[in-house]
């Protein structure tokens, strides 16, 4: 078995779908479902051996007596995609945590997952980290599954690092397996089962969260410089000649070996740095000699807390000096007086005088008036209804065309790349506007009258439409309820005009 290390980490591998995410237990709540529902023996042992890649998760499965792998896998990924949409979609705690120390230490973050690229940066984005990491793969940009060694040889070929300059954060064992045949460094963060033997064996540290990864990510090193600072001879007690000595020493001995030269170097730096300062400093680390107990904080809170410390003084001050400033007019001068009284008299004229051309129309004059307004009302509910089927037919259209265009240009809209992934994206925030407003006026109806289903009730539970057609359905509704919105304004601005145009 090789020696795993974490001192000269330069890339980090993170599994989407039971690292970052708990997809994997998603999909095995799924299986184990379906397997019940049809009387089919599958327990969570089977699955978690099965996990390699979409293609090959279900294969000599007892599912395939009901229906192939491929049907199943995409029935499963379409129906959970469509479930995590609508629900919402956290990362593992203390994912965020890590990303920030990687990002802090310069090293690369890369995302592989056991199923579709595309899918992966879907659920990526729905947490915003798909700008947090470097590189996304899935198992439909490789040809052979883990334990297969290909997805990881990928990524490190993409980036030109050196497997044992590798950190990989398992979170199963067909990826250990892999990681293994490299000679890659390996975290076991525990998903859906304990960590087992081959576990323990294969990895550096086995951890039951992403929590844990951090302190060992933070914290081994210096139990490392520990263990070879006694093989080496040095200890805190020695002053630094006698640090020097014993490091030339080995140096002298032996010139040729680079890996003991190299550990010789860290562990000097590690008993120098302690003396020269109280507090050692390892980029992020912060280490009290004086603390019993080891904690962390990541180099831009002190940076943080001095911007604070200055800006608030400054801001009380800004506030106080707003406070005390009073608004000052100036007096109106003699012709500006002169004018206003003129104008007030013109008006106070206008309002107490008689209105005479009222009294003096014509009788034909107001006949024909109303004429016109009896015209206008019996005609009122003939525009009302032609108004509304015009509002329906254009909701209709909209959408009849959006789904024509999607059709037509199915290969681009999954290749999400270009013109097309700007329109699913604008689609998709589209989307989740009408499903914000929908979630208001059904939950809010519900508190008040709880005969009223909940959103969730009415998105779930729906029996005359699936789920894709209840997303059409409130498109079409919301649009026609758009539409007559823009209509009534547009009606309102035109009346104003008009009276203006005859005032």
């Amino acid at each position: 078995m090789y020696k795993q290390s974490i001192q000269n980490i330069q890339l980090a591998i993170l599994p989407l779908d039971g690292t970052v995410f708990n997809l994997n237990r998603y999909r095995y709540n799924y299986t184990h479902h379906f397997c019940e529902s049809h009387h089919l023996s599958y327990s969570l042992d089977d699955f978690y051996h099965h996990l390699s890649n979409m293609y090959d998760m279900y294969k000599d499965c007892p599912i395939q007596t009901i229906m192939s792998e491929g049907l199943f896998n995409a029935k499963i990924e379409r129906e959970m995609m469509q479930y995590l949409t609508y629900k919402g979609l956290k990362p593992k705690d203390g994912l965020l945590e890590l990303i920030e120390y990687l990002h802090q230490k310069n090293i690369p973050i890369a995302i592989m997952s056991t199923h579709r690229q595309k899918d992966a940066k879907t659920y990526l984005s729905m947490c915003h980290l798909d700008q947090k990491v470097h590189y996304i793969i899935g198992s439909d940009m490789v040809s052979m599954p883990l334990p297969a060694t290909e997805i990881l040889e990928n990524i490190t070929e993409h980036f030109h690092i050196k497997p044992e300059n590798t950190l990989v954060i398992s979170s199963f064992e067909a990826l250990n397996k892999a990681s293994c045949q490299l000679h890659m460094n390996i975290i076991f963060c525990e998903d859906l089962k304990p960590a087992g033997t081959y576990e323990k064996e294969t990895s550096y540290q086995t951890c039951h969260n992403l929590f844990e990864v951090l302190n060992v990510l933070l914290f081994d090193r210096y139990n490392e410089m520990d263990m070879y600072s006694a093989l080496l001879g040095m200890h805190k007690h020695m002053s630094k000649q006698e640090l020097e000595q014993v490091k030339d020493k080995w140096q002298k001995d032996y010139p040729d070996d680079s890996q003991l030269n190299q550990i010789v170097n860290q562990t000097y730096a590690y008993h120098l740095s302690h003396l020269n300062e109280p507090v050692v400093k390892d980029g992020s680390v912060y280490m009290q000699k004086t603390r019993p107990r080891k904690t962390f904080q990541f180099d831009d809170e002190n940076e943080q807390k001095d911007f604070f410390q200055e800006s608030t003084p400054q801001e009380k001050k800004e506030e106080d000096t707003s406070s005390t400033k009073k608004q000052t007019f100036s007096s109106l001068n003699k012709q500006e007086e002169e004018e206003l009284t003129a104008l007030l008299s013109q008006i106070n004229y206008k309002n107490h005088s008689p209105v005479i051309h009222e009294e003096q129309t014509d009788e034909s004059q107001i006949d024909i008036t109303d004429d016109e307004e009896d015209s206008d009302t019996s005609f009122s509910w003939l525009d009302l209804v032609f108004n509304f089927i015009y509002i329906v037919a254009t909701s209709f259209l909209i959408i009849f065309v959006g789904i024509i265009v999607y059709i037509a240009f199915i290969p681009q809209f999954e290749n999400d790349q270009g013109f097309f992934h700007i329109l699913a994206l604008l689609f998709q925030g589209y989307y989740s506007i009408i499903e914000a407003c929908f979630k208001v006026f059904f939950n809010s109806l519900h508190t008040i009258i709880p005969m009223i289903p909940s959103y969730q009730d009415y998105f779930m539970h729906n029996q005359m439409f699936s789920l894709d057609g209840v997303q059409l359905f409130n498109i079409f509704i919301f649009q026609i309820i758009l539409i007559s919105f823009i209509k009534i304004i547009i009606y309102i601005l035109r009346r104003d005009s008009d009276n203006e145009d005859y005032s």
